[in-house]
């Protein structure tokens, strides 16, 4: 397990540990899992925490990016404020549900998500996440020493993160239309749906987020999203 936390620690960009906590589940048998990365004392299901998902159908990406869907969904808030490992079937009769709790948990067994759990992640000065992990099989099925490898890896990873973002001191400046670029990569939008909002090239959306990713000093995305919306330079 040491050896795991060395590689973790080791890892110096956001984005690398994000794939690192994606390989790492599929090497477990782990058929999908999001992260919900949250600004301080922010809600895992609001418009500005940051999502990185693998596994889950384009469709239901789609789905989740709408503000209402997302909201709807209770889980991740009601495992945070258990304070331990639960079932996604446990967390959905834990507490009192609304009309569009109900209509989202169909969804939910439209698509297949039924096995899941999920894990509350605690970080420094508020910054807590929530993993959401699907073996594919119920939970009974699973050996308790490998939830228990699964649930330790995402907590250090949570942290990584968590260090990662506070090593960067210095808030980058960005230019008007790199400011732009980036609002609408944390909205969820393509780089062909941004160069159509912006009335530009792919080409030239490409070159300005490869621009905004040497600012922020990441390698996707996803790391430039987590880090813009932890740093306060876009909001969603």
């Amino acid at each position: 397990m040491q050896r795991y936390f060395d590689q973790i620690d080791a890892l110096s960009d956001i984005g690398a540990v994000l794939k690192n906590a994606r390989d790492r589940c599929y090497g477990q048998g782990i058929v999908r899992m999001s992260y919900h990365m949250t600004s301080a004392f922010d809600d895992p299901v609001s418009q500005t925490t940051t999502v990185y998902a693998s596994g889950f159908s384009k469709e239901w990406l789609a789905k989740y990016e709408r503000e209402a869907f997302r909201a709807a969904d209770p889980i991740p808030r009601r495992v945070l404020h258990h304070g331990s490992m639960m079932t996604w079937a446990d967390a959905m009769v834990s507490e009192p549900n609304t009309r569009e709790n109900e209509e989202y948990f169909a969804a939910m067994a439209e698509e297949g998500l039924v096995h899941g759990i999920g894990v509350p992640l605690f970080g420094p000065g508020g910054r807590d996440g929530y993993a959401g992990i699907d073996f594919g099989k119920p939970i009974s099925e699973v050996e308790p020493d490998l939830l228990g490898v699964v649930r330790t890896l995402a907590q250090a990873e949570h942290q990584r993160i968590c260090v990662l973002i506070e090593q960067q001191t210095d808030v980058p400046v960005l230019s008007e239309r790199e400011m732009q670029v980036l609002t609408w990569t944390a909205r969820g939008k393509s780089v062909s749906s941004i160069a159509a909002i912006l009335d530009l090239s792919p080409d030239t959306v490409k070159t300005y987020s490869k621009r905004i990713y040497s600012k922020l000093d990441v390698s996707d995305r996803v790391g430039a999203v987590v880090k813009a919306l932890q740093m306060g330079l876009v909001r969603v």
